[in-house]
């Protein structure tokens, strides 16, 4: 039962936040389980620790193009290839940290605590899941690509 209001409310919080902060409808596409050793395809991903009641790793993972999209329809001005990847990463950064919080702020009556956000780049980087949970994705559409939400949680 757990499980189920889980992916709810991450569900809830990535269309929510998507549709404030950049007028896009995130369609949500299915959960499954994941290996936490699959090859996975994302050249970005957002990284939040849970602690207290709940702990685990909630992970936002994008394309570089789907990103580059983001950014230019942000309304945010870039003048150059370094200051494009700082506020990329940024923007990764803050949108995993939004989309935690709205959803752990949901789970009522479950005290948590999260952690800072860490972008973690590259087209074939691992995440090192904690192997407290299977590792669940939950994945989105927009008009111009996909996107995914991993969790890996104990409640």
């Amino acid at each position: 039962m757990l499980e189920k209001r889980i992916i709810e409310v991450f569900t809830e919080s990535t269309r929510n936040t998507f549709r404030e902060m950049f007028g896009l409808d995130a369609s949500f596409l299915g959960s499954k389980e994941i290996s936490s050793e699959a090859d996975h395809g994302w050249d970005i991903t957002g990284l939040v620790g849970l602690a207290g009641q709940a702990q685990g790793v909630i992970a936002l993972r994008l394309t570089a193009g789907l990103l580059d999209l983001l950014l230019d329809g942000s309304g945010i001005e870039v003048s150059g290839t370094e200051e494009r990847l700082q506020l990329s990463g940024g923007l990764v950064g803050e949108l995993t940290n939004i989309l935690a919080g709205s959803a752990t702020s949901a789970l009522k009556g479950i005290d948590v605590t999260i952690a800072p956000p860490v972008v973690i780049r590259g087209p074939s980087h691992e995440i090192g899941w904690p192997a407290i949970a299977p590792v669940m994705a939950l994945s989105f559409g927009l008009p111009k690509g996909k996107f995914e939400i991993d969790l890996c949680l104990r409640a």
